[in-house]
């Protein structure tokens, strides 16, 4: 009786230590996402995004001057988000310096365990194709075959219960011409897909992006809130 009162007394000390302990843990855990954070009702199998340097070059740190649009966005949904981006690529264009892959050459995107959404954002790149090495000015049905020919993919290998969106190219002030002519391009096959198109015409405007081109944070902002305003009403 004697040893079973010491162990009692002994093992409330051992406890609070254990609860000091283990509560910075779980505190650090849940703000990851591990197992304490909610399932996403918009998104519970997460959400996927394939995509150029407007979704390669950012990241997933909520408040950094490089968060990402999508990582904004999947958050907004407490949605898991798992990107395959190259800077340079496209549709229809490989990598810098011809490189790299196409959105067609990332099978992981559409195989597999199939998520929730999957997001499609490109086409900036595609007003060129690789030839030789070089980037050689490319025809519009080289771009729409491009473009048809991905989305097929998609619809062909992901469930019905994926919904796939196709995102409006991301256009700064540089090269308007070409973004009327693929955005143009890119609507029109998603609307032939029966797949949603989000436009992001106008986010990106001269004070939101660092060099014409890549969003700076409040660019990311109102790529964000594109989404953000399209996926809404659904959740």
């Amino acid at each position: 009786m004697i040893a079973s009162r010491k162990s009692a007394r002994t093992s409330v000390p051992v406890i609070v230590v254990l609860a000091l302990l283990l509560g910075p843990f779980i505190t650090w855990q849940a703000a990851q996402g591990g197992q304490t954070r909610p399932v996403s009702q918009l998104a519970p199998n997460g959400i996927v995004v394939v995509g150029d340097s407007i979704t390669a070059r950012y990241n997933d740190k909520p408040g950094d001057p490089d968060q990402g649009w999508w990582s904004v966005a999947a958050r907004r949904f407490d949605a898991e988000v798992r990107t395959y981006a190259q800077s340079g690529s496209g549709y229809l264009r490989q990598g810098h310096s011809c490189t790299g892959n196409r959105f067609m050459d990332r099978p992981d995107a559409f195989t597999g365990d199939a998520p929730s959404i999957l997001i499609v954002e490109g086409g900036r790149n595609d007003w060129a194709k690789c030839v030789g090495g070089l980037f050689v000015a490319a025809s519009e049905s080289e771009i729409r075959h491009a473009v048809s020919s991905y989305l097929d993919v998609l619809r062909a290998h992901l469930p019905e219960s994926t919904r796939v969106i196709v995102l409006g190219p991301p256009w700064g002030p540089v090269d308007k011409t070409q973004g009327v002519r693929v955005t143009r391009i890119v609507e029109d096959e998603a609307a032939a897909h029966g797949l949603q198109f989000i436009s992001t015409r106008n986010a990106l405007t001269a004070d939101r992006v660092v060099d014409g081109i890549h969003p700076n944070r409040d660019g990311s902002l109102a790529i964000a809130r594109r989404v953000i305003r399209a996926l809404e009403p659904a959740a």
